[in-house]
């Protein structure tokens, strides 16, 4: 007869305990756990969006910026090609307008389709030309009908402009492009910023080119961009001297970051941006968090939002994770006692069966004896996750190792594709000259006939030929030579800088022109037949000037159905003005009866 155990000491017992234990452990630490896998998850989900969305609209606004400085840069490019020298410049009146008169349709092209600007203008400077009552450059500004006009600026002006050391005198003292704090400008009546860049000959301001931004409009743009509910933006001085805000501006009492009390994250206020981080502010007593971004002039795009709006998810969240927890926790822990008290009677006849089987009435392979059945069962159990776990181990080493032949292929390839855009880049240049080669050419034409084809071309070709080259090199050398093609080149490039120049044998060059510089094509032909003029009466010396046979032709919708059909009248011109070249420079007797380019 078989003595009776305690109740405590039953296997009823113990699994019942044991499980309700767990239970409560188990619903512990599921809310302990949930609680901070929540609070993180959606707090840096939270952090996360905000950083994005101030991210997303500064990439916005600096687009725009971007372009306004792309118009700047190319504008002072322009106006710097055009100006020969300091003596020139100061002393003749006319050409200092003529390049301002030139530069109208290029500034209308660059600012009518941004609704941000206010105004652009190109200025001599003082230096060059005093403090006169002369108009020495051009101002537009955009009036109350969205179009451009002229306001009358003279040189004495400059010096009476309570606003120049903003616009004016600030970036000559600078040296190179940059961008303003906004201002006031009682001509225009508006807060502006600006993008300003000084042209320098030999260490002299020469002029300032600028465009301005209208300030106020920016602000208002600004003001429409709202986060979630309750979240605004708004814009503020690098150092946090200033916060602008529309309804704040012009008033002369503006917010600045000695009124916000930092309590997170307070040395995110010195950095480009917040990143990954909201930096944790008290205003006015209410509790805030804000996210930024440095713009490309310098000042720092702001959102912020109530430190409760924006973790409000969170914390309902939490909340919710931890009732349900709990409820489920109680409902497992009821269940599971009911399902131990009826487990344990089967329990107990299969550890009777279990011990005849250990007795050897049964052929089979027992595990080794325990006190209790469930010994025996967590015996099976460990034994099977000891197996799965060697499998998984197997199968990590396995996806290991093919993750790592993964990485280093594409390393491989990476590389690859870089010395090919590497090599693919040395292969455009002419070695000798800078410009463009033979191989650029091809694929150039090549793009144009695509265009043709489809009825989009719009081009001029300009064939020019280094004339006298292989006298240069038969009674100077090679080296006078190269120098002859360089200097051709770089006549070529600074009378047409906004256009392909090309080297496409040994003393020809081919200029593609598109876009601003098509439109006036009789223009820039004229100013460059004018430069080569200039060279032609500097001396007789073959190997101290540069003498150069032009011809132009337009692509003609219609009649020309390749680029090559350009091509040839471009190059025909060339070698009727070539004759005429060699026939004024008495030796015509050289080119009689062939058309060898090398003369």
């Amino acid at each position: 007869m078989r003595n009776k155990r305690p109740a405590f000491l039953s296997i009823s017992t113990k699994l019942i305990l044991l499980i309700v234990i767990g239970i409560i452990l188990l619903a512990t630490s599921l809310v302990i756990i949930s609680a901070a896998l929540v609070n993180k998850l959606l707090s840096q989900g939270a952090v996360t969006q905000m950083n994005l969305f101030c991210e997303e609209r500064a990439d916005d606004l600096d687009t725009e910026l971007l372009r306004i400085e792309d118009a700047v840069g190319a504008l002072s490019r322009w106006t710097a090609n055009k100006v020969p020298d300091v003596s020139s410049i100061t002393e003749d009146e006319q050409l200092r307008d003529s390049i301002v008169r030139d530069a109208d349709d290029l500034i209308r092209f660059m600012t009518a389709d941004n609704e941000f600007i206010q105004g652009a203008y190109i200025h001599y400077t003082l230096d060059i030309t005093g403090a006169t009552d002369r108009e020495e450059g051009v101002y537009y500004t955009r009036g109350e009908d969205g179009q451009f006009g002229i306001i009358p600026f003279t040189q004495i002006e400059i010096e009476q402009d309570p606003v120049a050391e903003d616009w004016y005198y600030g970036p000559i003292r600078n040296g190179k492009a940059m961008w303003t704090k906004p201002y006031f400008d009682g001509s225009v009546g508006e807060y502006l910023i600006s993008y300003v860049q000084p042209i320098f000959i030999d260490d002299t301001p020469v002029a300032i080119i600028g465009i301005d931004i209208n300030f106020s409009r920016l602000l208002e743009w600004v003001d429409t961009l709202k986060y979630e509910e309750s979240g605004y933006m708004y814009l503020k001085e690098a150092d946090g001297s200033a916060h602008y805000h529309i309804d704040d501006l012009g008033s002369g009492d503006l917010h600045n970051d000695n009124e916000d009390m930092l309590i997170e994250h307070v040395e995110l206020m010195n950095k480009e941006k917040t990143g990954d981080s909201l930096i944790r502010y008290y205003y006015h007593g209410a509790d805030r968090v804000m996210a930024f971004v440095t713009l490309r002039n310098g000042m720092k795009f702001v959102l912020c939002d109530g430190y409760d709006s924006i973790f409000t998810e969170r914390t309902n969240a939490i909340i919710l994770m931890s009732s349900v927890s709990v409820g489920i926790a109680i409902v497992f822990a009821i269940v599971a006692a009911v399902m131990a008290s009826r487990i344990t009677n089967p329990l107990l006849k299969l550890t009777s069966a279990a011990t005849e089987i250990s007795k050897g009435e049964y052929d089979v392979i027992l595990p080794p004896e325990k006190n209790n059945e469930v010994g025996e069962l967590s015996r099976s159990f460990r034994l099977a996750i000891d197996k799965i776990r060697a499998r998984e181990n197997d199968n990590k080493a396995l996806l290991d190792a093919q993750n790592r032949r993964i990485e280093m292929t594409t390393e491989t390839l990476n590389k690859q594709n870089s010395d090919l855009v590497a090599l693919k880049n040395l292969a455009y240049v002419d070695s000798l000259t800078g410009v463009k080669n033979k191989t650029a050419y091809d694929d150039t034409t090549g793009y144009i006939n695509e265009q043709i084809r489809s009825g989009t071309a719009e081009f001029a070709v300009l064939m020019c030929d280094l004339n006298y080259l292989k006298l240069i090199n038969d009674n100077f050398g090679h080296k006078a030579g190269d120098l002859a093609l360089k200097r051709a080149a770089k006549i070529l490039c600074m009378t047409f800088p906004m256009s392909s120049v090309f080297r496409i044998g040994g003393d020809e060059f081919v200029v593609i022109l598109t876009g601003v510089e098509y439109s006036r094509l009789d223009e820039h032909v004229a100013t460059l037949k004018d430069l080569l003029d200039k060279e032609r009466q500097s001396t007789d010396d073959l190997d101290k000037r540069v003498s150069i046979s032009v011809g132009s032709a337009v692509f003609e919708r219609g009649t020309d159905h390749t680029y090559q059909n350009v091509f040839d009248r471009a190059d025909q011109l060339m070698y009727e003005e070539k004759l005429r070249i060699h026939a004024h420079d008495g030796r015509s007797s050289a080119l009689r009866g062939r058309r060898d380019h090398n003369i």
